[in-house]
């Protein structure tokens, strides 16, 4: 799919739930693009407004917002270490976040969008409200949903799917977009295999 609306600078928003294997599998797809295409483009990782996967995926939700909007810099390294070991303090570790600058973005967070007063409230899917505004402008189905210039757009879970599909986004291509990336489709789930070229015929299954 093609963005219809062009960028100097396109806005790359990723919609996830940290532990949904498809959002993962996508996370993996897209960190080289965001690598090659660097400050071209203003990527963020963004959060389904409900969890599916329990108590582990509401905290790593948490601390993936907290490390993006604390530690910036880190949090492409960080989300590469994870993707792979699906470990908060191992990558945390590896990655030299600052944990007393999380733990406390973590309870101001937590209080400002009552997290997890709603999360004990609910049971099997419960609410995650941080990106609630942009769920629903976006409407917003499900891990993973990549919206380009505010557009929700189809995409291959592959590197090089991924780069032509941002690439859309600009107004004027730069160079970094004829960058030949892994056409290989990243696994689901945690790890560092590839489940060989992509078969268009498989579908991309989504955690709704």
């Amino acid at each position: 799919a093609e963005a219809s609306v062009k960028k100097d600078v396109p806005e790359v928003e990723l919609f996830v739930m940290s532990r949904c294997p498809f959002g993962v599998q996508a996370e993996k797809g897209i960190l080289p693009v965001a690598e090659k295409l660097g400050s071209k483009i203003n990527f963020k990782v963004r959060f389904v407004s409900y969890t599916l996967h329990k108590k582990p995926e509401f905290d790593d939700n948490l601390n993936q917002y907290c490390i993006q909007k604390e530690e910036p810099s880190k949090f492409n390294d960080y989300l590469a270490c994870f993707t792979k070991e699906g470990d908060f303090a191992k990558c945390a570790t590896s990655t030299k976040i600052n944990n007393a600058k999380i733990t406390s973005c973590i309870s101001a967070t937590d209080k400002q969008f009552k997290l997890t007063e709603n999360f004990n409230a609910s049971n099997q899917s419960s609410p995650f409200n941080i990106d609630k505004e942009l769920n629903d402008k976006y409407g917003v189905k499900g891990s993973p949903t990549l919206v380009v210039n505010g557009q929700v757009l189809e995409a291959g879970r592959d590197s090089a799917s991924l780069m032509k599909t941002i690439c859309s986004g600009f107004s004027n291509q730069p160079e970094e977009c004829k960058a030949t990336l892994s056409s290989d489709t990243p696994t689901p789930g945690f790890g560092a295999g590839t489940s060989g070229a992509a078969n268009a015929n498989t579908g991309t299954p989504s955690c709704q």
